[in-house]
Formats: C-alpha cells, structure tokens, sequence
C-alpha cells in the first residue's frame, strides 16, 4: 500500500499551505491558518477575524465567569433544573429559584468552579424586581471528598468545610468575606421559599488569574530532582486544580547518608509572564484524615526566578524571590505559604528544599510520623498584565515544489514598548511517521491495519518533522519587507513569531503574515572559496566558484553580490573561463555586480576579490539576482562542491591554530550616551572565548583613564563560547559615571596562560 500517496490526499498531514494568491504569498491571516500553529494554550488569544495577541492575566476575577473553560458549570440541583444555569450567566435580572411545589429537601443548587481557587469573598445576588431570599445557607467545598473505612476515597462526594446560615435577609446582595479559602464547588441550600425571590447570580472573587494552571497543556513543563537520583513522577498535580491530587517525596525511598537530601521542583510557564505573588497549598486533602499529620511540608526552602537569560557559563540566571525560614510549625502545623513580590518577568521557577534535617531521615514509623515530605497539593502562580514573551511556531509549509523565498511581510499593531521578532528555517525533505487507527479509532500497527478489510479501517495520521538537511534558524526579522534570511530556494518552510512587551499593559497585534516566493532564479547554487585559511590581518586574493543548475521554471540571474562583515574589493568575474566586464556598486556589507546579460545555462562562475580577514569563521555571502524581478529578489548560493579544481566546498575562512583564548571583542557602540533616551542608553559587549573545555574565570570589567576599576559585570566561570554582556553607564553604587573616557577589559584565565584585551569607550551625555 502506498501510504505516502494516501498521506498527500488526507487533512491531518500537518503540512501547511496556508492561503496563496495569485501574487505568490502564502499567507496566514485566518484563525483556522493560525490554530495549526504550535502555541502555548492560554497564552495567546486567536480571534474570530485572524489576529493573535498574548491573553491578560488578571487580579480579583469572578472565577465563576470562566468556570466553563475549566469544565465547570452546574454540579448538581435538586428544584428547577431549567433555571439552574442562570445563577452563572451574568445577568442579574435572570435566575434560579426552588419550586414551592417540590419537597423541601430538594431545594438546592450547586455550581462547580472547575478547578480549586484561593477565594477572597463569595457574593449572592438577588434578582431586584423581587424579595430577597430570606431564608438560606451556603457551604463551601474545597473538593475534598469522603473515606471509606479501608481508607478509599469514594467518588462523587464532597466535604463541605465551611457553611454559613442566613435569616430574614433583606439585602439583596449578600458577601461572605474569606480569607483566602480554598473553594471548589459552592451550593446554596433554600430552608424556606421567599415568594418571588429569585437567585440571580453566584459570584466568588478571587485572587486573580492562576498562572500554573495549564502549564502543561501550554508546552510548559514540571520536572522533579533529587538527590537521590530517582526518576520522579507526578509534578502535574501540583497545577491540576484539584486538592484531592497532590506531589511528595516518599521518605521511605530514602537512605541514610550522614548528609541532608535536597531536593528540586523546577516550573516552565511556557511563556514568560509577569508574576508578583505565589500560593503553596499543602493542604493534605487528597490523604485519609486519620493519616494526614504524616505528610510533612517542609523545614525551608529557597525559590528561585529565572526570565530565561543565560549566565555566562550557559546555565540560567536566578534570582531568589521567596525564602522560607526554618520553623517547628513548618511541616505540619502550617499547611499554606504565600510570598508576595514586585512583578517581574518569569519563565523558570526553582523551589528549593531539604527533605531531612542535619541528615537524619524523617521517616514514618522511624524519626517521626513523616511518610511524606514536600507536599504540594496545588502550586499557585499570580499576576498581573499581558505576558512579556510568547512563541509560536508555524507547521511545516510544504511549497509543493521547489521555490525561491524572497521576504516576509507582515501587518501589525505595536504599542509603545512591544515588538514582534520573526525567525525562518527551511529545508528540502522532511521525515514523516505515520499513525493508524482502526474504525473505532483505536491505534493498531501498520501490520494489523493492512490486514483489516476496508470497512474496519480508520484514518492514518501523518505528522512530519525537519530533517537533518534543514538550515537553522535565522536572525530576527524585525521589520516587515525585510528578505528573507534563510537558504532559498527550497521546497520547505517553517516560521517562528515571538510576541514581546516590556510593558504589563499593553500587548502587540499580528493581524497578517506573509511568505513572497517566485520561481527560482536558479533550480540549485553551489559556492567554494579559496583560500580557506589565511593569517589574520593580512590583505589577501580569494576565488568564489559559484556553479548554478538550472531547470523547471528557472529565471535566470544577471546579478551577483557578495556581503562580508568585513570589507571586500571586486578583482575580476570570469564565466565558464571567459573575462566578463561586469558594473560593480558597492554596498554597506560589500558589492554588487551587473552582467551584461541574463545566465540562463549551467556555468562555472568564478568570482575574484580581495579582503583581510581578522576573526576566525568568518562567512562570506554569496547571492544571485534578476534586474528584471528587483531588488527584493535575491538568492543565496549554498556552500557546496563548485569546482573540481578546488576541494573547499565552504564559504568561510578560517584563521590558523594557536594559543588564544580571547579573539572579537566588539563594542556595540562607538559612544555610550546613558542619558534615559532610549537611544545609546546601554553598550553590548561582545566577544568569543576560545578553547576552553573546561568551565575558567571569565572577567568583564570598566576602568577609568586613572586605571580605577568603576564596575566589574556579573560574570564567572565559563566554555568556549560567544558571550554578550551589558553595561549601562553605571558603577558598582549604581550611580553613572562622570562623562569622559573609559576602558572596558575582558580577561580570560586558561590552565596554562592568561587572555586581556581593551577597548577604549567615551561617556557622553
């Protein structure tokens, strides 16, 4: 069987060809163009009209207006069914109220949140065309259910731990004030009617938002370490919404080693969101009652924040942002912690914590009555304002052939302090794995599927990934109509959009984005250059042989053009060993060539130029083009064998081998101007370490002309690697430094040698 064929002819391929016009652009403007987009869940919103945005978070909402979303709604009710879901439906003319008629003892109504939420205050309204209802009670219900005597928790019930009784009540909203109660499914019970009265709605405010909820739904993630190397299993239900589920440490999987366990919860969000407030819920719900003293929470811990940046050494940047300190009341006798902060960009978080204590083994039965140690049953995350950076990533787009991909376009909205990063790769194969199911959508194997009869089959899911051929990702696209930046032409595409915002309030907008492509110039290019490795500093002759083959609907060129980040000097242009006179105009990153006539045939070009090269890899761009079809056409020549002549196949230039440690240190700037215009405000420092394959002190500091060290940047120990550092302006006291000229050195400390280099930087304001 042809599954290969069969996969071309079914919706699920995940291959997108997203909208083509006559004008060649496959374009994603649709909301059904954008859901086959990979996104974290709750983070981006998709409206009806096809634009994405990142979605708020919020403080003091009614959780009872999106209980929906969490699979919440009418739990039960035990009078007048049809009029139950008006107490949810936000109109406070509209609601529910028992039939007189009815026995007594059915006059009642429970509304289920979806998830458990950390309540502030629980309202009733009453319908005000009526009496307030008089006569009342309402119970509260964290989810926590009932034991049977062998200790098994018995489905459908609930605890109701908390209640309150109203009497002769003429207000016709009523507030029961919590503090931070945890509330799962509220019901109101009616002890005698009120003619008339009518229950408007339930309203339960609460602390905001609940970031963790869906973080592995949203492509987040919760991982568990230890110290005793186990493999760690159930960190999604801390972010469950439900107290009856919960995550420990098993203190009897623990050995005695003289020296104390520690342990570590890490949270990915999934997006980087502003946070200023976490909730622990150690409440042991999930636990029989007689038992529930056994589950210890913790002696201290430590949280830590991370928005994703890398220290130099590669691992994250952590902030701590909460500290629990050692307490008798800790483990047990206080079972909730909360910690409040300064909002600040979030994407990592870190709890850090001991399961013993001076190394001795808190176990059941043993040291004390602990079973378990760390006890989360929900792990609560809050703030405020739009998130500060959210990915999406495209399917794959498959072209249908090979094309040329010219530029990205795209329509959007952008406030002050947001802005959209765009990045491509492309490739011309993909690996495909197929699924298959049989009618009653049960997956079988290949095998079994071929040997059913046609009426039991069922559909064969097709998803597809990059291959190894692909290119990486490119650098940011930043503004629309930029060219594209990835290897063209190709068969295969695939986009990433990045929604940023330093500002909580506000949000960017992508209404539309485009991919323009033409028929190639050329079916495939290929390009060497010789030499491939000079002494630095030194002007030196190179030869790029270029070889493009030509077929289907190719173009032609009559363009060439050669970008370097350092200068380069056209020598000569020989086609197929003849001499071509060819108009040279540089460009800011090198030059461009027009020929006196459109190439059309398979040819070996030969282009001659001159450089001096000073980092080592350092690329040298080739790109074929078409006066006819403009300047937004161009097509990038792929490294690849050329000529027979030369064995390079490699558009870069390498520098000899030797002992340094410390080569391209650049300043992002020529003068620092830290006077709060947002221009020149901040200088990156940059620079690559080389060969360090060991983790070695990494220095970056600022000195004034007298040799006095104004500022030492966080640094450390790091690999060979290209680091980036920034400095704005200010001294160790953070207080900016008096204008005048400063030096900024960069030291590196090898096994057997020591790297500095400088660079001289004025401060002007």
């Amino acid at each position: 069987m042809d599954y290969r064929r069969l996969s071309k002819s079914l919706a699920v391929l995940g291959l997108i060809v997203a909208t083509q016009t006559a004008a060649e652009q496959i374009s994603f403007n649709t909301r059904s163009a954008w859901k086959e987009w990979r996104y974290p869940k709750g983070a981006v919103d998709i409206s009806s009209v096809g634009t994405i945005s990142t979605m708020e978070v919020r403080k003091g909402i009614n959780a009872m207006r999106n209980a929906a979303e969490f699979g919440g709604g009418i739990r039960a009710v035990g009078s007048s069914p049809r009029s139950a879901q008006l107490v949810m439906d936000g109109d406070l003319t509209t609601g529910w109220h028992p039939n007189p008629d009815d026995p007594s003892d059915t006059w009642w109504i429970e509304v289920d949140l979806g998830r458990m939420v950390t309540a502030e205050k629980i309202r009733l309204h009453f319908a005000t065309q009526a009496p307030a209802m008089e006569f009342f009670t309402v119970q509260l219900s964290s989810g926590e259910q009932f034991f049977t005597n062998a200790l098994v928790p018995i489905p459908g019930t609930l605890v109701y731990g908390s209640d309150q009784t109203f009497g002769f009540n003429s207000e016709y909203v009523v507030e029961l004030e919590q503090s931070h109660i945890q509330v799962n499914v509220v019901r109101v019970e009616v002890s005698q009617i009120t003619p008339g009265a009518r229950l408007a709605e339930i309203e339960v405010e609460t602390i905001g938002d609940n970031v963790a909820l869906g973080i592995i739904q949203r492509g987040g993630s919760i991982d568990l370490i230890t110290d005793l190397q186990s493999v760690l299993e159930g960190g999604q239900n801390m972010a469950d919404g439900k107290i009856v589920t919960n995550w420990s440490l098993n203190t009897l999987h623990q050995t005695v080693t003289g020296k104390d366990i520690f342990n570590r919860i890490i949270f990915d969000l999934g997006a980087h969101y502003w946070i200023d407030q976490l909730r622990i819920i150690g409440e042991p719900m999930g636990a029989p009652p007689s038992r529930r003293a056994q589950n210890g929470n913790f002696f201290w811990y430590q949280i830590l924040s991370s928005d994703g940046s890398l220290a130099p050494d590669g691992s994250l940047r952590w902030e701590e942002v909460a500290f629990l300190p050692t307490a008798p009341e800790n483990p047990v006798e206080k079972r909730n912690f909360d910690h409040a902060f300064p909002l600040r960009k979030i994407r990592y978080l870190q709890h850090y914590y001991p399961s013993t204590e001076g190394g001795t083994i808190e176990r059941a039965g043993t040291h004390s009555n602990y079973a378990t140690f760390g006890f989360v049953s929900e792990y609560q995350m809050y703030g405020e304002g739009y998130p500060a950076e959210v990915s999406m990533t495209s399917a794959i787009v498959d072209l249908n052939t090979i094309k040329g991909l010219t530029s990205l376009e795209w329509d959007a909205n952008l406030p002050l302090n947001t802005r959209i990063e765009i990045r491509s790769r492309t490739g011309n194969e993909v690996n495909q794995t197929y699924t298959f199911y049989d009618k009653n959508g049960k997956k079988v194997t290949q095998k079994r599927y071929d040997k059913l009869i046609p009426s039991f089959r069922g559909n064969i899911d097709t998803s597809i990934a990059v291959s190894d051929g692909w290119s990486i990702w490119s650098e940011p696209y930043t503004r629309s109509g930029e060219l594209f930046k990835s290897p063209s032409p190709r068969r295969y595409a695939q986009l990433e959009v990045r929604l940023l915002s330093d500002d909580p309030a506000v949000s960017p907008t992508l209404s539309s984005l485009g991919i323009n492509v033409e028929n190639p110039l050329a079916l495939r290019t290929q390009g060497e250059i010789v030499p491939t490795r000079v002494e630095p500093g030194t002007e030196k002759e190179f030869s790029y042989f270029i070889r493009p083959t030509f077929g289907g609907r190719s173009q032609g060129f009559n363009r060439l053009s050669l970008s370097a980040s350092i200068p380069v000097h056209f020598t000569s242009l020989v086609i197929d060993g003849q001499t071509v006179e060819a108009e040279m105009s540089p460009t800011k990153s090198g030059f461009v060539l027009q020929l006196p006539s459109l190439v059309r045939r398979e040819s070996l070009v030969r282009l001659d130029f001159r450089s001096t090269v000073y980092q080592n890899r350092t690329r040298f761009d080739a790109f074929l083009g078409n006066s006819n079809m403009g300047d937004q056409v161009r097509q990038f020549i792929d490294a690849g064998d050329a000529s027979t002549e030369v064995a390079s196949e490699s558009i870069s230039v390498q520098l000899p081998i030797n002992g340094d440690l410390l080569a391209n240190l650049e300043l992002s700037t020529s003068v620092l101007t830290p006077n709060g215009d947002g221009i020149g405000d901040q200088i990156e420092i940059s620079f690559d370490a080389l060969k360090l394959v060991v983790p070695r002190p990494i220095r970056v500091q600022v000195f004034d002309l007298a040799g006095r060290k104004v500022r030492t940047l966080p640094s450390g120990n790091g690999l060979a690697q290209r680091y980036n550092f920034t400095w704005d302006g200010r001294d160790e006291r953070s207080r900016l430094v008096p204008p005048g000229t400063y030096f900024v050195q960069v030291a590196i400390e090898g096994d057997s040698q020591s790297k500095k280099a400088h660079r001289m930087l004025p401060v002007l304001y």
